[in-house]
């Protein structure tokens, strides 16, 4: 990902939370079948339809497209399992003039695990796999050369609630190849990359945890991981223009271009023409899939309602439960297995509305997608749009408030600073593998932050924090935030962990059983420091 970008991102966020003002989601990857009245036996998905209700959202969607970097978007609203929106604007490439309609497939990014989490739960049901099983157990083949006792210590279950304790990586620009699933998991992957904290402790968003969800499901049967997933878990679903493969999608012809990286080495964003499209079989259950609007809310009514075709009740319901505490807006985002759950819907105003909401966003290197659902209203909404990083989340406002009877808004549950809880955080952390050395201090009511390894490698790291709440802060490195929560072991206890997505620090006296023998270089750090899209702050709703 691009820093210089997502960055931006986490200082919105940051601005965001000085002023009181909402920040939005997630910011980190049969034509006939985009059914746009609802009617399973209606065959107009190329026609894009509303009626004046959502009038003011398609003001909103053409307004806050003219600002984005998108050429196109796309947005369709299920109430109550009728599609009653569906409409594209913009153009299928940038400069270009022919339309975005209904029926044009845009990539979904991370909103591909939600598929993912389906498919090998799916396997759990048939008895297959336990969401209890060890990697040692699931994948007996995957031996990982920096930790041989690691496959002893990750479940299955860790897998789909991102809690593997694995390194954020993806291998963009890795072979299609169906088989490269597996291959690059027992290869590269298994030799070269590493846990930064136990499995279990905490959640922490990383892409591998899906990537190896789905090669335990390609490993219980005899069909390739896009195949089972699409016969499985989409066709049953009516998304039958739902494609896990660039080459479907190219046959196809009905997709758009994009506005991004072709490559995370690109120097600037330009055009990505379909043939920069990265299309690694590796990457592909973390988040390659493609899609439309019309068949996307097709699985979030899936999500609300179930459909025992695919997977029953029981474990659907698990999907959607509170799993595991994010801890990044208090206790009101959670994860349940391939889905955040959300306990509430802050408007553009800073008013909170009280309602469950399951939800993923997802972004690739040119392409962003929203897809919410509100059960106690029956609404779903997809927005996907052909640019890095761009949110809409005024359009997701715009549908939700025509689709959805929100009524009041309350007031939106807020951080707090409590300074007696900073000395919990003092004391000396170790991330052996990316950033060395994470030394907190306190002068005050302030912590001060050094990071030897990093000002070794000639990095500005400022010396102090910017609380946002008693265990969250942002660190400053070379003029870019950087989310740091603070984890204790037991509740209200010191803390063990400082954790971000790409580096987590570890008490210094509890660490040393992860250090790698082999010095920390430029390259890791680099790596380590290319900020996720996913803020902290992210708070429930546009």
């Amino acid at each position: 990902m691009r820093r210089e970008i997502v960055t931006l991102v986490a200082l919105v966020a940051l601005q965001a939370w000085i002023t009181g003002c909402p920040t939005g989601g997630e910011v980190y990857w049969g034509d006939d079948d985009d059914d746009v009245t609802g009617d399973d036996d209606d065959t107009t998905g190329d026609e894009d339809t509303w009626d004046p209700r959502f009038d003011e959202l398609v003001e909103v969607a053409e307004a806050e497209l003219a600002l984005s970097t998108a050429p196109g978007l796309s947005v369709a609203v299920m109430e109550g399992g009728e599609i009653t929106f569906a409409k594209g604007f913009g153009t299928l490439t940038p400069n270009g003039d022919e339309p975005v309609t209904a029926t044009t497939l845009f990539q979904v990014g991370s909103t591909t695990k939600m598929m993912t989490a389906t498919g090998l739960l799916q396997k759990v049901e048939a008895g297959q796999v336990s969401l209890d099983a060890t990697l040692a157990e699931a994948l007996p083949a995957l031996e990982f050369g920096l930790g041989p006792d690691w496959n002893e210590q990750v479940r299955v279950e860790h897998l789909i609630t991102h809690q593997g304790g694995f390194s954020d990586y993806i291998d963009w620009e890795g072979s299609s190849d169906d088989e490269d699933l597996a291959d690059f998991s027992y290869g590269f992957f298994a030799n070269h990359l590493w846990l930064m904290n136990p499995p279990g402790v905490f959640w922490n968003y990383s892409n591998p945890n899906f990537s190896l969800a789905g090669l335990v499901t390609e490993e219980t049967d005899d069909r390739m991981w896009p195949d089972l997933l699409v016969e499985d878990v989409l066709q049953p679903l009516g998304m039958e223009r739902t494609y896990l493969r660039k080459s479907e999608v190219e046959a196809d012809g009905d997709y758009a271009e994009s506005f991004g990286w072709g490559s995370p080495m690109d120097a600037a964003m330009h055009h990505v023409t379909m043939d920069e499209v990265d299309d690694a079989a590796w990457a592909r259950p973390a988040g390659l899939a493609w899609s439309t609007p019309s068949q996307m809310v097709r699985f979030a009514d899936f999500l609300m309602h179930g459909n025992t075709d695919v997977l029953g009740d029981e474990l659907r319901l698990q999907m959607v439960d509170e799993q595991v505490n994010t801890l990044w807006y208090m206790d009101e985002i959670h994860y349940g297995f391939g889905v955040f759950v959300d306990r509430g819907v802050m408007d553009e105003a800073g008013g909170y509305y009280v309602t469950p909401v399951y939800e993923h966003g997802g972004n690739t290197l040119s392409f962003t997608s929203i897809l919410y659902a509100l059960p106690e209203h029956d609404v779903a909404i997809s927005i996907l749009s052909s640019a890095y990083a761009t949110g809409f989340y005024d359009t997701l406002e715009a549908a939700l408030q025509a689709a959805a009877d929100l009524g009041e808004p309350g007031e939106a549950p807020e951080y707090t600073i409590d300074t007696d809880r900073f000395d919990d955080h003092v004391g000396s952390y170790l991330d052996p593998y990316n950033v060395g050395e994470i030394l907190i201090t306190r002068d005050g009511d302030t912590l001060l932050v050094e990071m030897p390894v990093l000002d070794s490698h000639g990095y500005d790291v400022a010396p102090e924090l910017v609380p946002v709440g008693s265990d969250l802060f942002y660190v400053l490195i070379d003029g870019y935030y950087y989310d740091l929560t603070f984890i204790p072991e037991e509740v209200a206890g010191p803390s063990i962990y400082v954790r971000n997505r790409s580096f987590v620090g570890t008490r210094a006296e509890a660490a040393p059983a992860l250090c790698p023998a082999a010095p920390i270089e430029r390259a890791s750090i680099e790596r380590a420091l290319a900020p996720s899209p996913l803020s902290p702050l992210r708070r429930p709703g546009p």
